[in-house]
């Protein structure tokens, strides 16, 4: 009896040793992708978002876990050095990302944001955007104005504001456009939008076209989302740097889930 458990005990010391070593040789960073955000009473009128939305309590849940643990949340800068092999991260390293730019992002998480002192990046529709802004009804498919933006900027300099297309977020677009129609979309983006040089691909889709485009507009770097499970994995030095994998949270998740699931190597 003493001997199995003592072969055991070697069993699993191996298996950590191992575990330590892949960590060490391949290190990866989770990219946190989150949509909508509101209270239950707001989820229950718009039940078309729920999918889309976490709850505003599971949202600075997860917020206070990561603070907890001690989670540096990364800059687009500091992901893209990282990836480039400029610097070295810690392990307990995060990229938080909101698509869409849904005005509930100004409204409860770039407040929460501030308050645990972390940064954040939102991907914006253009034609989504409006020039009036509106103030938050608990309307969950309102989203962010250019006049809100513009606050925003001033307001929260933690958070980081890229592209996710001017108007190419609708469902298979992609299949009517071309890469002159893509770079002129790219263009559109920085020119009435915000200048940025970050990506996210509507729907996580893209086509090569689409690809060269960015990289013709000298775009460093693009996210995907999906649309399989096995590009809901944590993102790599490896890994395309148009096509950078992301960890869905959009619908929430029990923070001490989320914290298990960022600390796996994979």
């Amino acid at each position: 009896m003493k001997k199995k458990i003592i072969i055991g005990s070697i069993i699993i010391f191996v298996i950590l040793v191992i575990n330590i070593i892949y960590i060490i040789n391949n290190p990866k960073i989770s990219v946190l992708c989150y949509h909508n955000i509101g209270t239950r009473e707001e989820k229950e009128k718009f039940k078309e978002e729920q999918e889309w939305t976490i709850e505003l309590d599971n949202f600075e849940e997860q917020l206070q876990m990561l603070k907890n643990h001690k989670f540096k949340t990364l800059t687009l800068k500091e992901f893209y050095d990282w990836k480039q092999g400029k610097i070295k991260l810690p392990y307990k390293s995060v990229l938080i990302t909101f698509d869409d730019g849904f005005l509930s992002n100004y409204n409860y998480a770039f407040p929460l944001l501030k308050k645990y002192e972390m940064n954040a990046t939102v991907f914006l529709i253009g034609n989504y955007m409006k020039e009036k802004n509106e103030k938050w009804n608990g309307n969950l498919k309102t989203y962010i104005s250019k006049e809100t933006l513009a606050k925003a900027k001033k307001e929260y300099p933690n958070i980081e504001f890229a592209s996710h297309s001017y108007a190419l977020h609708e469902p298979n677009v992609l299949k009517n456009k071309r890469y002159k129609d893509e770079v002129e979309d790219v263009r559109l983006f920085r020119e009435n939008i915000t200048d940025t040089n970050v990506h996210c691909f509507p729907f996580g889709a893209y086509n090569e076209d689409y690809i060269k485009a960015l990289k013709d507009e000298n775009y460093k770097m693009a996210f995907i989302f999906g649309p399989t499970k096995k590009e809901y994995r944590k993102a790599s030095k490896k890994d395309n740097d148009y096509k950078i994998p992301r960890l869905n949270v959009s619908y929430g998740m029990n923070a001490n889930k989320l914290l298990i699931r960022i600390l796996l190597p994979f």
